[in-house]
């Protein structure tokens, strides 16, 4: 969950406020030419005084507040959206970083029809599709993680280690210790094989979701300039959104990279479902806001 903003200094950082201030010192500046140095204290006092009142009462204003929320949120997807595409440039996935730049100028495109104040299309509507975007982005990056997994050549060697143990199990001369051991070792191997197939099944559906993200939000942005004064376009969008929403619930699918590690496991008591727990840290790095 992203972290509450300070709204005293959003109150502080305001455009509004530094205008305040720096007409203040300008009026102080100003009073000190005919009265001097008491002219300066006085207007300073009152500009003061009226920025500790205006300090106690304006960043608790639901208005206010939600405009620090909405600007807090601006910064939050600024600064993801500059990482993300950091690391997907580190990758290469230039068709990524193409499709991603193709989405962003549709998205720039709905803000100017939406100021329109004849349009039925909101900045807000607008504002869920750019989070898309960066969710877009989120994806790819989960994406390419995963291909480096999947083209590493691990998972025929956790076969022959199966093999391997299943072997050794047939031997009737180890100790009941090193039996409990080798099946220990055993079922956490069973484990992480039957991870990384599954993992397969669900790198299928995010491919096909990165495929589809782009076609589908070209299809809101042909709905919106066609028909930007509809009044059904309302309802039309909403539901083009539902399908757009869902970048979290695919990247909710994929555990971290721990979880498909092919090395072989530490003797240990723990159970495999213990060895087998999974992280949602991919869910949560494309986790789409609302």
């Amino acid at each position: 969950m992203d972290k509450q903003p300070s709204y005293l200094g959003a109150f502080i950082r305001h455009p509004y406020n530094r205008v305040a201030l720096l007409a203040t010192g300008c009026a102080a500046i100003f009073a000190s030419i005919p009265f001097g140095w008491p002219g300066m204290a006085l207007v300073a006092v009152l500009g003061l005084g009226t920025e500790v009142l205006a300090a106690l009462g304006i960043p608790e204003l639901p208005t206010f507040k939600a405009w620090a929320d909405r600007e807090h949120h601006h910064k939050l997807r600024a600064e993801r959206r500059l990482r993300l595409l950091a690391e997907l440039s580190d990758y290469g996935d230039a068709r990524a970083l193409a499709s991603y730049e193709q989405m962003y100028r549709r998205v720039q495109s709905l803000y100017q029809t939406a100021s329109d104040a004849r349009s039925t299309l909101t900045r807000d509507d607008v504002e869920k599709l750019e989070d898309l975007t960066v969710d877009y982005l989120g994806l790819c990056v989960v994406n390419q993680s995963l291909r480096q997994r999947r083209d590493a050549p691990s998972e025929e060697g956790v076969i022959k280690r199966i093999a391997s143990l299943q072997g050794q199990l047939l031997n009737k001369s180890m100790t009941s210790d090193e039996e409990r051991q080798l099946r220990s070792a055993l079922a956490e191997y069973t484990e992480v094989l039957n991870r990384s197939r599954r993992l397969a099944t669900r790198r299928s559906t995010l491919e096909a979701t990165l495929i589809s993200m782009p076609d589908k939000l070209e299809e809101v942005y042909q709905l919106v300039i066609t028909a930007p004064y509809s009044s059904e376009m309302g309802g039309k969008l909403e539901e083009s959104l539902a399908r757009l929403r869902i970048a979290e619930e695919v990247a909710a699918e994929f555990d971290t990279a721990e979880s498909f590690d092919f090395t072989p496991p530490r003797a240990s008591s723990a159970s495999p479902a213990t060895l087998g727990q999974a992280a949602r840290q991919a869910a949560q790095s494309v986790k789409s806001r609302s």
